[in-house]
This record gives structure tokens, sequence and C-alpha cells, in this order.
């Protein structure tokens, strides 16, 4: 088991800032050559929350009999003491490549949220912080395997963890592995290919279209952080970054009202109606080859609750996700984004169909529908970057000024 230490300085740990009083291993059971283990971190009595619970492979260097033994039968059960790990191959699960190939999985080196393993047609994907309940990048890519929607990895396995009280924790799945592409986001910052973005607008309306009537928890708006941006922009320090929060600060009256309008009011469309969506929507969910693509990570915020991630929101919290990383993007590369973004959204209208009449969409109803949701995005953006990447803040800063104007 890693230390307090070695849990404090993970990227995946939740409670960075937090002093950590003891970690404990609730479960654990040898799998191959190594260990599945269910740890919980407990933090000192000052911090005043919960503790937190995670799933970690003891030795990920070992995993060469791991991934064979869970996956190459239908269903895999281990029962302990304190619960019950289960391992189950979807109807997906491609026959047609060898079992073997299960023992190729290997860990990813990159340091990431989660834990990431892969072979030539496999990823794996163990998830870090575990909560109780129905996982939303399961349903979700169970959905879009149900409605033959081709824009993500088919799902081929999963896995969950359940306690003596019967509480069902997911523990991770295994997907297919898209080879031959890259990441959206290396790929716009190299060229602004506004008919690539075309075809990534209608993949998203495609996604969109394959999500709708699938359940989830009561629909919501997007919480619009005002005060503290607020708080942020009075502790700003450097006088370039003082001027520049005091620029923002005076556009936030306007913001705010804006937000107000915009919110609760009826859309006139039922293609913006609640649904399921993505949730954590930028070019770096996507894969890209020759214009076709692949959305990945379907899991939304992992700080945030499994019922805030299963939440009905509308679909232009992704088209917003995504024009604001296009935004980024141009600010890191140089290029001029706006062709793309105007291109996406094209995209988009043209794929995205209110179910009753087929009815496209137009264009500018859908320019003006997005801007509101634009704006929660650039001011969540703006909090971020105050305060873990303040060189950053000036990205966030003009799109909100500009929506001010």
């Amino acid at each position: 088991m890693d230390s307090m230490q070695d849990i404090a300085s993970k990227r995946w740990f939740m409670g960075k800032g937090r002093k950590i009083d003891s970690i404990e291993t609730v479960d654990r059971v040898a799998i191959g050559e190594t260990f599945l283990s269910i740890v919980r971190v407990n933090f000192a009595a000052s911090e005043n929350c919960e503790s937190d619970l995670y799933a970690v492979i003891e030795d990920e260097t070992r995993t060469t009999d791991f991934f064979y033994d869970v996956f190459s039968c239908e269903k895999a059960r281990y029962g302990t003491q304190s619960g019950e790990f289960m391992f189950m191959q979807t109807e997906h699960f491609p026959v047609d490549v060898s079992l073997h190939e299960l023992f190729n999985i290997a860990p990813l080196d990159a340091e990431q949220s989660n834990s990431a393993f892969a072979s030539k047609h496999f990823f794996f994907k163990l998830y870090r912080r575990l909560l109780p309940g129905i996982h939303p990048e399961v349903e979700i890519m169970e959905q879009l395997d149900r409605k033959r929607s081709g824009v993500s990895p088919q799902l081929y396995g999963t896995c969950y963890y359940a306690d003596a009280t019967g509480k069902r924790y997911t523990l991770g799945i295994l997907e297919e592995r898209a080879t031959g592409m890259q990441d959206a986001w290396a790929y716009f910052n190299g060229v602004m290919d506004a008919p690539c973005a075309e075809a990534l607008g209608i993949a998203t309306a495609k996604m969109h279209r394959a999500l709708r009537g699938l359940p989830g928890t009561p629909a919501q708006n997007p919480e619009i952080p005002f005060d503290k941006l607020e708080h942020l922009l009075n502790c700003a320090t450097g006088s370039e970054m003082r001027e520049l929060a005091e620029k923002v600060k005076a556009t936030l009256p306007k913001l705010k009202r804006m937000a107000k309008d915009a919110f609760g009011a009826p859309t006139g469309s039922e293609l913006f109606a609640p649904q399921r969506i993505h949730g954590d929507y930028h070019l770096g969910q996507v894969l890209v080859a020759a214009a076709d693509f692949k959305i990945l990570d379907f899991e939304g915020e992992p700080s945030r609750t499994l019922e805030y991630r299963r939440a009905l929101r509308s679909p232009l919290v992704d088209v917003a996700g995504m024009l604001r990383s296009f935004q980024y993007a141009e600010a890191t590369s140089g290029f001029d984004c706006t062709a793309c973004e105007r291109a996406f959204l094209e995209g988009y209208a043209q794929a995205a169909h209110v179910d009753a009449g087929n009815a496209q969409i137009d264009l500018d109803t859908l320019e003006r529908a997005a801007t509101p949701y634009i704006l929660a995005k650039a001011v969540y953006e703006a909090c971020y970057e105050l305060e873990f990447r303040p060189g950053w803040f000036h990205i966030p800063a003009r799109a909100l000024i500009k929506l001010a104007c």
C-alpha cells in the first residue's frame, strides 16, 4: 500500500491540500501476480470532511496475468470476507481477438487521473476514487453501443466491487482501443482545420442524439461561481494581473444579469432540452484521424458527485465546452480559431434534428442559445486559472470581457 506521502502526491488524489490522518486497506484480493485493493484515506478532524475510497492495483508492473484472469470468461467473481470483486464481459467483447492478447495489456506511462492500461486492441481504465452508485461512463457507453452511434470506442467489459452492506462501486472499464488516431487537442494546435471541425460538430450532434432518452438525475442549470471569481479577482497580484482582474470585475454586473435572464427561460427548441450529455467535453476528450472521431471519457468531472455527473443538462453545455476548447487552442497555438468555431457550429446544426418533425436547427439560433453556456464555462475557467494557472487567466478573461461588450 502506498504511503501517505505517496498518495498525497498522485494526480488522481482528490484530497490535495488536506491533512491525511491515516490510510487503511478496506479489502484486498490477489489476482495474478498482484493485488487489487480498496483503500480508505481518512483525513484529520480539522479538515471536517469525510474519508475517500480508492481502488489500487498494488504493483501495476505485474499485471501480466491480471487481465487474462478477470476478462477471459464472461464473468469472474472473487469473494472476500469484506465483499466481492466482479468482472464481466459485455456482449461486444471481441471474440475474434485472441484471448492471449489480454496477457499483453500493460500500464501506460503517463500519470493520469485514473490508471490506464493498453494493448493493441484493448484499453482498460481503473477508476481511482470510488463512489457508490451508477457510474455515468458505463451507462453512457452502453447507451452509445445500443444506439450504434459509432462515435465512441465499444465497451468490452466492466468491473465492480460490492461491500458487505451491499453498496456497489464501479472499479473500471475495458474498452476498444482506438488506434491510428491523434489527440484532437494536439491536432488543432497544429492546424486549424475547419472541415475537420465541421465533422466534429456532426459527431457531437450524433452523440447527443444517441443519448436522448437515457435516464439521469433531475435537470439542473450550470452552477456559475460568480462569488468565487469576485473573491479571486480581489486577490490578484502583480500590476498586469490586477489591471486585467479589474477589467473583468467591471463586467460582472452585466454578466450576472445575462446569466439570470438566460437560465430558466424556455429555449424554444427540443434540441436544447435537458438530457444526458458528455459533461466534460473538450478537444482533449476526442481522438481524430482523417475527420473521423472517437469521443472518450464519459465519466464527467471526477471531483463531482455521481448524482451531479448523471444529471440531465442541456447539450449546449457540451457545445460551449468545445467552443471554449477551440479558444484555448487558439491561445496556445497562435492560430485564429474563428473559422473552426463557425464550422463546428455549422456541423452541429447540420446534423442535429429535433425529433418532432425532423426540423433542422437554425445556426443563428444555436449561436445565441449557446452564449450563456459559454459564459458559465468561461467563469469556471477564470476561477480555475486564477487558482492554479495564473499565467493562463488571460484566456477566459478575454472571453468574459468580449461577452460583456
